[in-house]
């Protein structure tokens, strides 16, 4: 979408069709107190978004997230799901640890881990501790100490 009147024909999201139209008005010399009242925004909406039409043209007026790429190329990821499936047991920890050192990939979010460990075949869950008679040792899985 090139154009501010492409986002308000084409775009199905509500939010980027209200910022569009609040530039376009501000462009034809609308007074912001009467597009505040015909779009239910507030002052600072409008002014953001005509700074930001400016700087970007009618694409910054678009949502940001879109969903992200995967730090991991599909063949890296490919090649990584081949190597848990070679594992017994791996970590989010260890996982964490090759990808960085063999990728550079170093995610925010645990998840990302565990959907990789996930995919892998690799069910992880956190090793239960307990302590009994002043020793520690870690539970049977499924079971009580």
């Amino acid at each position: 979408m090139n154009t501010l009147d492409d986002i308000i024909r084409m775009e199905k999201d509500a939010r980027e069709i209200v910022r569009a139209m609040a530039v376009k008005m501000i462009l034809h010399g609308f007074e912001v107190g009467d597009i505040k009242a015909l779009l239910n925004v507030s002052d600072s909406f409008v002014s953001k978004w005509k700074g930001v039409y400016e700087e970007k043209g009618a694409q910054g007026l678009t949502l940001g997230y879109k969903g992200s790429e995967g730090y991991l190329t599909d063949v890296q990821r490919k090649e990584v799901i081949s190597f848990l499936r070679s594992k017994m047991t791996y970590t989010p920890d260890e996982l964490r640890d090759y990808l960085e050192s063999g990728y550079g990939v170093l995610y925010k979010s645990k998840q990302s881990y565990y959907d990789l460990l996930h995919e892998g075949g690799i069910n992880w869950k956190k090793t239960k501790k307990s302590i009994r008679n002043g020793m520690m040792r870690r539970s049977p899985p499924g079971g009580s100490s």
